[in-house]
């Protein structure tokens, strides 16, 4: 009872500094549970001497080793702002052409069709537009600035269809009126099931490194006392702002590229001499 509880400390710190995952074996508290039942109750002393010899050789006899996993995969999904920036004389003006152009935007690229799209409003600013202040003269309001962004996602059936949706988005919202373009970015909708290939595979490399320093240790592995693992950011691909302001001049051609999604692992085995 007292080693279970030494190794589910173990097992608290190493998570602590190490990260996300964690597992610790009960194979030590095993063995000495068995060494212990082997000795009969007529050596219940003997018995206890023998669980902590045991306990602290597990313990402290340990091949501490890493892993790294990494998968590869295609975005397949697409995040982008488009939106339109007026400026009027009044208030009105502005608010009245925004509204309008705006209009044409969300209509242009609603009419394309495409599957997976979502719209809303991601900003919405209004801000005065002053003069040059003279001497003994505030700057003066001379028209107002106004623009809207919309924020637009974009998951298609087809994920090799994603570059040329995400290229037709553009330019039907340029074209429309249109003179806002930031923010493009691709990223997996869902990356759970590509973020345990990469933990799976740190697991392996760090199993493999571990069975590879016991051998040239001459040591043998009893098994696998601790596991911490933790997984990479997974940034997604941002388009280059040269070619997001160029897209409002010409036709857009988009290529989404790779997402690279890393994992890590600390592995902990328990070895012997013998």
């Amino acid at each position: 009872m007292a080693m279970a509880k030494l190794l589910q400390t173990s097992s608290r710190l190493a998570g602590a500094v190490l990260g996300v995952l964690s597992f610790v074996s009960p194979s030590a508290s095993a063995h000495a549970k068995a060494e212990a039942k082997s000795s009969g109750a007529g050596a219940h002393e003997g018995a206890k001497g023998q669980t902590s010899i045991v306990l602290q050789e597990q313990l402290t006899e340990l091949i501490t080793t890493s892993g790294q996993g990494q998968i590869v995969a295609k975005p397949d999904a697409m995040r982008a702002e488009l939106g339109v920036e007026v400026r009027a004389k009044t208030l009105e003006q502005a608010q009245a052409e925004l509204a309008r152009k705006m209009a044409h935007v969300t209509s242009a690229i609603e009419k394309l069709g495409l599957d997976g799209l979502t719209l809303q409003t991601a900003a919405l600013q209004i801000q005065p537009l002053h003069d040059e202040p003279k001497a003994g003269r505030a700057a003066k309001i001379v028209g107002y600035r106004a623009q809207n962004t919309l924020s637009i996602t974009l998951r298609p059936a087809e994920v090799t269809e994603l570059g040329t949706q995400a290229a037709k988005l553009v330019d039907a919202g340029v074209s429309a009126g249109a003179n806002v373009v930031q923010g493009i970015s691709f990223f997996l909708a869902r990356p759970e099931e590509a973020q345990a290939k990469a933990l799976h595979l740190a697991a392996v490399d760090a199993e493999r490194n571990a069975k590879i320093l016991a051998a040239t240790s001459g040591v043998r592995l009893l098994g696998l006392h601790s596991l911490d693992g933790s997984q990479g950011r997974l940034s997604p691909i941002f388009l280059d702002a040269g070619i997001a302001a160029a897209s409002l001049k010409i036709e857009t051609t988009i290529e989404p590229g790779e997402l690279t999604i890393t994992a890590s692992v600390t592995a902990r085995y328990h070895f012997s001499n013998h």
